[in-house]
């Protein structure tokens, strides 16, 4: 399927999700061993994964988390590669509970104020409002993530709430 310039084959079955997201420059795709090296690499960057908790594993609990089949009501790790060379520039994970979608999203920071991830999250919210109508799509940061801020609000998201316990911020897209 072609839409506003983005080819998305997505395939939802028993809450399994298959996807296959290409944009101009990238692709969305599942990890693959060859991907873990790349991927640990900003993972294990303390100063740059502040605000993420998803880090600091060893290989093994990385490869146990990201090579299995993806699910969305579990939550799915996926790679945004890039089109022409597939080198991981960073992933997103996607998770659905009840009646909303929580995306959450990382660039390497080789890969960080290219426009990577505003490219990819354009074709992932068109594609989650089509396949999941009615649901809401929320993001949580860090209250100190400025950047991050500022890449929700571009891309459509409005300050819905604060989570004291988790000291973040939720934004909702509308």
């Amino acid at each position: 399927m072609v839409l506003w310039g983005y080819n998305i084959s997505y395939k939802i079955s028993n809450d399994r999700v298959s996807i296959m997201i290409e944009t101009v420059r990238c692709i969305l795709r599942s990890f693959e061993e060859k991907d873990l090296d790349s991927f640990m690499i900003y993972r294990d960057n303390n100063e740059w994964m502040k605000y993420q908790g998803f880090k600091n594993l060893a290989k093994d609990e990385y490869r146990k988390a990201l090579l299995v089949p993806p699910n969305i009501e579990n939550g799915v790790q996926l790679v945004i590669a890039d089109k022409n060379t597939d080198e991981l520039l960073g992933d997103l994970y996607l998770i659905k509970k009840e009646n909303t979608i929580e995306i959450g999203y990382t660039i390497n920071p080789t890969h960080a104020q290219k426009g990577y991830i505003t490219e990819i999250l354009e074709a992932v919210l068109i594609k989650l409002k089509e396949c999941f109508p009615g649901y809401k799509i929320i993001a949580e940061i860090e209250k100190d993530n400025i950047p991050s801020r500022k890449l929700l609000l571009k891309l459509g998201f409005v300050y819905d709430d604060w989570i004291e316990e988790w000291q973040s911020e939720v934004y909702i897209y509308l």
